[in-house]
């Protein structure tokens, strides 16, 4: 009942006053029942504001504002040139707001404190691109999966623009999947905490092999306009590559573009980055000829990256999304034997259909035909 009909029954209940002898009692009701009222109303109210808040402040934290950014003379990421086949794939990372360190793309360390206990970070000064090679089948034809792994030293504490992904050692995943003629046919984006899942398909893509009612020319992701599809030459030519603009703070993917290596050289500062395989991920080297992992070893976090706690996606997000441990960074796995679970979506329900670590099942789910 809100403070409107409250009032039109209460004036009810004075005008039936003059029927009854005690008219003062009938009084009395009308001025407490207005005042309970009028508490009830606004306790609702404040009730509504704490759930918009509760539920409108993950997904505010996810939009940015419009951007038409000149990008001239940005620091930009690729890998060492080498003949390899995963150099010759990988994308250009181009970075917003480079002259904060924690944007920068960096290398896994792993060290002892004067306590001698270990300590995994990001180091910044040395950018370091971890790569996998994965093979999987579908009914329609065998495809090659080429992954490359990111990371950055944290995503800072923010309240405006609200960054609920605040936390250390976070990471960005980019796969490419390849046709049988060595085409990019796909692009998967997820951050290494399994938010934020987007894809870009290209023009190498055969029409039965998209989703349903698929916008080709631009989709939003999460408050984040991306094109709908990359358009590369006809004929393969690997001087083209993706663009990736990375947002300062949150390392959200705001933009990706095809681009010419050697027009992106003279228009970027670009910085070349080892290739490592992500195995060296599970091996880095301590003090002592020892060696440690980037991930948790056993227990229940098994899998998860050593330092990634999400406080805020904790606080706002676990109880509705049925898990303690939401926006935590993990290690992807080979198969559904090699854990932690990979999921991509929030639906509990679907958390199986939507695990890459089975990339036939996982593309199903999104509504991909290849």
């Amino acid at each position: 009942m809100t403070l409107p009909q409250a009032v039109i029954i209460s004036q009810k209940i004075h005008n039936g006053c003059k029927t009854y002898q005690n008219k003062h009692i009938m009084l009395k009701f009308y001025r407490v029942f207005n005042f309970i009222m009028s508490k009830a109303n606004l306790f609702f109210d404040k009730c509504k504001l704490f759930a918009l808040l509760i539920i409108g402040l993950p997904l505010l934290s996810c939009a940015t504002v419009p951007h038409d950014i000149p990008l001239k003379g940005y620091r930009a990421f690729i890998a060492e040139e080498e003949e390899s086949f995963i150099s010759q794939y990988s994308p250009l990372f181009v970075i917003e707001g480079d002259g904060l360190t924690y944007n920068l793309i960096g290398t896994v360390i792993a060290d002892l404190d004067k306590n001698s206990k270990e300590n995994i970070f990001i180091d910044h000064s040395r950018p370091t691109i971890y790569f996998d090679k994965r093979t999987f089948a579908t009914g329609k034809g065998s495809y090659t999966n080429l992954i490359y792994r990111i990371h950055f030293s944290h995503v800072p504490f923010s309240l405006f623009p609200f960054y609920i992904g605040k936390g250390r050692n976070v990471g960005l995943l980019t796969i490419v999947t390849l046709n049988n003629k060595g085409e990019p046919v796909l692009y998967t984006i997820v951050h290494t905490c399994g938010c934020y899942i987007s894809f870009i398909p290209t023009s190498y893509m055969s029409e039965g092999a998209y989703r349903e009612k698929w916008n080709k020319t631009f989709q939003t992701v999460f408050g984040e306009r991306l094109p709908g599809q990359l358009i590369f030459p006809d004929k393969l030519n690997r001087s083209f590559r993706p663009s990736f603009f990375i947002s300062s703070g949150n390392h959200r993917v705001k933009d990706v573009w095809i681009e010419n290596l050697d027009h992106s050289e003279r228009k970027y500062r670009i910085k070349k980055s080892k290739l490592l395989p992500m195995t060296s991920l599970s091996k880095l080297p301590l003090e002592g000829s020892r060696y440690t992992s980037f991930f948790e070893q056993s227990g229940n976090r098994k899998g998860y990256v050593k330092g990634s706690h999400k406080p805020w996606e904790k606080l706002m997000m676990s109880w509705w999304a049925f898990d303690w441990r939401i926006g935590e960074d993990k290690y992807l796995g080979k198969n559904r034997d090699d854990p932690p679970l990979f999921y991509t979506t929030l639906k509990p329900w679907d958390r199986k259909k939507s695990d890459m670590r089975d990339f036939t099942t996982f593309l199903e789910y999104w509504g991909w035909r290849l």
